[in-house]
């Protein structure tokens, strides 16, 4: 048991780097990025936030697991801009081996959920991964909606890149298309691109 708490507890040590990955979004305070971990934070919100919105018959535990561990292997690969061709090319094998090392500090029972739950998002078949990605999705653009569209502005992002990469994500469900639709719109309206 005592073992078991250590390597826990250790594992909750490391993962504390996550709180000071930047992502390319910035917080609500102009002057500093957003960080994976308020990402995170963020996503599992907008799932509690949208439970009565969103189809009955789904996990709303693991959707819960999902968004918290989703981006956990970027405390090793750093985070990737979605719209940086360049990282794009190799960034599932660079997530999948910081994967990989990063569970492994945890427990045996512990290290096979978490990379079953990351391989889960990473291929998005299951209901719950869908909505998790699509959700994952938005929340960028509400944060920009928050950040008067400073990081569209600053790499020149455009309307078109925006529903070009992500509106693919977000057929399977009515609700969010009509969520990802109306924040797209409102930003559209704003001209933050």
């Amino acid at each position: 048991m005592e073992k078991r708490t250590d390597e826990i507890l250790s594992f909750l040590k490391e993962i504390e780097k996550y709180k000071t990955i930047e992502r390319k979004t910035y917080s609500s305070n102009p002057a500093r990025k957003e960080s994976d971990a308020e990402h995170s934070w963020h996503l599992a919100m907008f799932i509690i936030l949208f439970e009565k919105e969103l189809p009955a018959n789904i996990d709303f535990k693991k959707m819960l697991k999902l968004a918290l561990i989703h981006d956990l292997p970027e405390i090793y690969a750093g985070d990737t801009f979605a719209f940086d061709k360049e990282k794009q090319i190799n960034k599932s094998e660079r997530e999948s081996l910081a994967a990989k090392e990063l569970f492994s500090r945890l427990p045996d029972d512990l290290h096979k959920e978490f990379i079953e739950l990351f391989e889960e998002y990473e291929h998005t078949e299951t209901k719950e991964s869908k909505i998790v990605k699509s959700l994952d999705k938005i929340q960028p653009i509400l944060q920009n909606l928050c950040s008067d569209g400073k990081s569209w502005r600053e790499n020149n992002i455009a309307l078109s890149d925006v529903d070009n990469y992500k509106r693919k994500y977000m057929t399977h469900d009515k609700f969010i298309l009509s969520l990802y639709e109306k924040l797209l719109a409102e930003a559209k309206n704003k001209n933050l691109f």
